[in-house]
């Protein structure tokens, strides 16, 4: 038995019932609503469109680069390339090493994270050059735990890195 509510599907295609057009409801002579048309919307979107468009035309001065900055990354760079060239020089038997590691570790991750979203760092020889040996230094530590010690060819090119990032900060690159 079927249901009176379900849809059956028949052969026929069965006619739409008229709806009554009723006008709507004209407002109350003391209500004061205000309708904004089409119109009316559309040109203030294009205004607004226009307004919005125009202000990112402007020029935008960037702040200058000044020479403090400038001074604190040449700083922190030569600090965490004597950290770096302190801790992988340091022998294997020596107590400290498991926690000089670490502190490399924090300061290259402050340091990763302060500069490399800047854009005017990110062309500079000194700074690729500095987050390669990080990168090589933290993954041969997050690797092999922070008592291996780092193997020589490793070393030789985390050493080179080094060399030529300091070259380039005392150029002011």
């Amino acid at each position: 038995m079927a249901s009176p509510s379900l849809l059956t599907p028949t052969p026929k295609l069965q006619p739409l019932l008229p709806t009554s057009a009723s006008p709507p409801p004209s407002p109350l002579p003391h209500q004061n609503h205000y309708h904004p048309s089409r119109r009316h919307f559309l040109s203030l979107s294009a205004v607004t469109t226009a307004t919005l468009s125009l202000s990112s035309l402007l020029p935008v001065t960037p702040p200058p680069a000044f020479a403090a900055d400038d001074e604190e990354y040449v700083k922190e760079t030569s600090d965490v390339i004597n950290k770096v060239r302190n801790t992988i020089n340091m022998d294997k038997n020596d107590p400290n090493v498991a926690t000089a590691v670490a502190e490399l570790r924090d300061t290259s991750n402050s340091w990763v994270a302060k500069y490399r979203r800047e854009k005017a760092l990110l062309g500079r020889p000194s700074f690729r050059e500095i987050y390669s040996a990080l990168n090589a230094v933290s993954g041969h530590y997050i690797s092999f735990g922070p008592t291996a010690p780092i193997p020589a060819k490793r070393k030789a090119r985390i050493l080179e890195e080094m060399d030529t990032a300091e070259k380039a900060l005392l150029r002011g690159r």
